[in-house]
């Protein structure tokens, strides 16, 4: 009965950790690319929208500033 509950604790911690990671999604295309992220130019990003969510590449705008550039 008591590994039950520890091994149903555990799988309830994994969901919950995984869920986490999940809804970390970057608000805006700046903080997609840097900030925690610390990507580079050519990764993989996505940023929350007012339509769902946007997905491109890093890459720098005129300015030199990194950002997500939607594909």
């Amino acid at each position: 009965m008591i590994f039950q509950i520890k091994v149903t604790a555990m799988a309830l911690a994994a969901v919950l950790l995984f869920a986490g990671h999940a809804n970390a999604l970057a608000p805006n295309p700046v903080d997609a690319c840097n900030g925690s992220n610390n990507y580079g130019v050519g990764h993989s990003c996505a940023y929350s929208t007012s339509e769902g969510t946007a997905q491109g590449t890093c890459q720098n705008d005129s300015d030199g500033v990194l950002i997500c550039v939607p594909n």
